[in-house]
């Protein structure tokens, strides 16, 4: 006879007279107001507002297009000139620019041409970035106001670049990074994000990146290599809205016959704090045993990053 089919019915009705609904109230959050505005050398400022929303809150493309903030008055000023910047909406753009506005906004170009999604700029280039200056940011927006204050740095250009082999596979004569070697100046408070593109055309005839792509923890700061030189390499990054397919064994390197313009880009210090505890919080996600933390916004009375970026930019043939 098998004893244990009566024990696991037993076990069940226990288990079944045990249960009982449970009902919890999460606590409701005030919405708050997240920047991600940058200003580069020879640009524009270009501001894209959002809202916080429930982790539970629904996550159909209304719903997305929703926490998009429109109706701002967001202003600019380098002490000089102030600008109040222009309300930009997809919808007043051309299908056949909709893959440039993507780039210039790292939006995804889906959404941007299925929802009415707006950003501000200036569009009669009143304010443009230069090197060495100082530009406060207001923004108000759903009964808040945001301040925030950045300066672009001038440009660190890389002494040189270089493409490698990675031989992670015994006769791998294909795939491979992207190396850099970088004299750091001798002032602490340096910091940089790297960013490379692929402008050789793929199987489709179309160049294989549309932008420049930053890899996973793309920033770093001069704290332990101050007024050093020395070598360092990135990885491919991901097109965030590309159809990857994960089983590719080219993906995070680059190949053999690739073009890749690297561009390596000088950012503030608690600009880079914002990026560094970004990718250290998304990178302990669904970890047990890691805490998870806000990023360090520079952003007064809201949440993101007000940024200003200065570039100099590498070309490599990839040739091992």
């Amino acid at each position: 006879m098998n004893r244990t089919l009566p024990l696991l019915a037993a076990l069940a009705v226990l288990l079944s007279s045990c249960e009982k609904e449970i009902t919890v109230d999460l606590p409701e959050t005030e919405p708050k107001l997240v920047v991600e505005g940058t200003i580069e050398v020879g640009g524009p400022p270009i501001v894209i507002l959002t809202r916080t929303q429930s982790y539970f809150a629904p996550t159909d493309l209304n719903s997305i297009a929703a926490i998009f903030v429109k109706g701002a008055v967001v202003v600019v000023s380098d002490g000089i000139t102030t600008d109040t910047l222009d309300q930009v909406c997809s919808s007043q753009i051309p299908d056949s620019l909709i893959d440039e506005a993507a780039a210039a906004t790292g939006l995804d170009p889906d959404l941007l041409a299925s929802a009415d999604i707006c950003v501000y700029t200036d569009l009669g280039n009143q304010l443009i970035g230069v090197e060495g200056r100082t530009y406060s940011l207001y923004v108000a927006a759903d009964d808040k106001v945001c301040t925030s204050v950045t300066s672009i740095p001038h440009a660190v250009a890389l002494d040189s670049t270089w493409f490698r082999l990675a031989q992670d596979e015994p006769d791998d004569d294909t795939l491979g990074f992207i190396w850099a070697t970088l004299s750091d100046p001798d002032t602490m408070g340096n910091a940089y994000r790297w960013y490379a593109k692929r402008i050789n055309d793929g199987s489709d005839g179309e160049d294989k990146d549309d932008s420049f792509i930053a890899p996973f923890f793309s920033v770093f700061e001069d704290r332990y290599v101050n007024g050093l030189t020395f070598d360092f390499s990135y990885n491919r990054g991901d097109d965030p809205y590309a159809e990857e397919d994960e089983d590719d064994a080219e993906n995070g390197y680059f190949k053999v016959g690739d073009t890749v313009v690297v561009r390596f880009a000088s950012i503030g210090l608690k600009e880079y704090q914002f990026y560094n505890s970004w990718y250290n919080n998304v990178a302990s996600q669904g970890d047990l045993f890691s805490n998870p933390a806000n990023a360090r916004s520079n952003v007064d009375g809201g949440l993101g990053v007000w940024a200003g970026y200065s570039y100099a930019y590498d070309t490599v043939v990839c040739q091992p």
